[in-house]
């Protein structure tokens, strides 16, 4: 193989013109296609077997991309969802979880005694001070 082959090349505005026609091919086979074939198949059996309404290009594009995103999840070798139960705490999870919440409960206790002391304090130590304003004034 040599070296310097180059795979891709695109010279001026031929090259830009090939580019943009296999872009819109591929656009058409991949997606304007399968959306038009899912548009048909759509208002052929179920407007005139089910009696469900009838639905435009647009419409048949997102049933195409709900139908490929679809099949793309479920033949995904790396499951995206996985349902199952959640595991269950053993016995000594289920005590050091009630120990940890019996310690939280009774921090708790203890720091609103704390503020409430510090805030009493507050209030006598602002009792006192205003007394004393008020006493020299008087």
């Amino acid at each position: 193989m040599k070296k310097n082959a180059k795979i891709i090349e695109i010279k001026g505005l031929q090259g830009l013109v090939m580019v943009l026609f296999i872009a819109v091919c591929l656009c058409a086979g991949f997606v304007i296609f399968p959306a038009k074939v899912a548009v048909y198949l759509w208002n052929h059996f179920a407007f005139n077997y089910l009696s469900m309404p009838l639905i435009s290009l647009w419409q048949g594009l997102l049933l195409w991309a709900a139908f490929a995103l679809s099949v793309f999840i479920i033949n995904s070798k790396r499951k995206m969802l996985a349902f199952r139960t959640t595991a269950q705490l053993s016995e000594a999870e289920m005590r050091m979880l009630m120990e940890r919440i019996k310690i939280q409960a009774e921090a708790r206790r203890l720091n609103s005694m704390i503020l409430k002391e510090d805030s009493e304090k507050k209030e006598t130590k602002e009792n006192i001070e205003n007394k004393d304003i008020s006493e020299k004034h008087s």
